[in-house]
């Protein structure tokens, strides 16, 4: 199947880019609302191609996820075009809060999804589950 490599998509919102089938995302603004997760949703879709990749995003930037965002970006809709989702936080506090937090808020998570501190770690971890069909 066709690589996606080397591409990149931006607004004043978000930026996505792909590096050996891995997608990075980073926002730019926040907090999320509903509106703004449907918009990175489809996004996402249109810059793939559909094609289902694992993502490492960026809590850089980030100020805060709507509850209603939260819920639909953990949705069937939310993670369609995801095969698995590191987050990486600088902070060891905050890796742990947000992985305590991942486990009590998704009781049956959709796709696999860690938060880590080291971005080397996330990458090695996504890896697995670079779709190659």
């Amino acid at each position: 199947m066709e690589t996606i490599q080397n591409k990149i998509f931006e607004n004043e919102f978000m930026r996505l880019e792909m590096k050996d089938d891995i997608m990075y995302g980073t926002y730019k603004k926040g907090p999320i609302t509903l509106e703004l997760a449907k918009q990175v949703v489809k996004h996402r879709l249109q810059f793939t191609g559909n094609k289902k990749v694992p993502i490492l995003a960026s809590e850089q930037g980030l100020k805060g996820i709507e509850r209603d965002a939260r819920q639909y970006l953990s949705s069937e809709e939310g993670v369609e075009g995801l095969s698995a989702a590191a987050i990486v936080n600088k902070s060891v506090f905050g890796s742990h809060l947000a992985n305590f937090f991942m486990k009590i808020a998704f009781n049956r998570p959709r796709i696999p999804a860690r938060v880590f501190t080291d971005e080397t770690e996330a990458i090695q971890w996504l890896k697995q589950y670079i779709v190659t069909e």
